[in-house]
This record gives structure tokens, sequence and C-alpha cells, in this order.
């Protein structure tokens, strides 16, 4: 995978993972704390920074969503 095309898909998922926690009317505070991730991290995530596959995982896990 190209490099550009990693940070389209990165990009991508952290603009989802915005929406779904803001469809959840969710702080990233409560987020962070539901799913015990540090609430910068999850900031970081939203702008497009590479994601963990066991954070993604717990994420989808929170959203009671499938990961793909």
């Amino acid at each position: 995978m190209e490099k550009s095309e990693k940070e389209y898909i990165l990009k991508a998922l952290g603009e989802k993972l915005k929406e779904l926690k803001n469809q959840q009317k969710l702080s990233y505070r409560e987020l962070a704390a539901k799913c015990d991730i540090d609430h910068a991290d999850l900031k970081k995530y939203e702008s497009g920074v590479d994601i963990k596959f066991s954070t993604l995982i717990e994420l989808a896990r929170l959203y009671k969503i499938h990961p793909s």
C-alpha cells in the first residue's frame, strides 16, 4: 500500500470515528473511559494518526459495529 493510500484510509477512518462519537453524544473523555484509551489518543485517531488494530476492535465493540 502506498503512503498516500494509507493516509487517505486513516483520514477516512478518523472522520468515521468522529462521526460515531458525535452520534453517541460522547465527549473524548467519556469515550476514553468506556474503552480504556487515553482521550488525547482519540483526538489523534480522529485526525488520521495510525491506530492499532486492537484499539480499532475495542472502538467497534463500543459502538456495536463491525470493525470493517
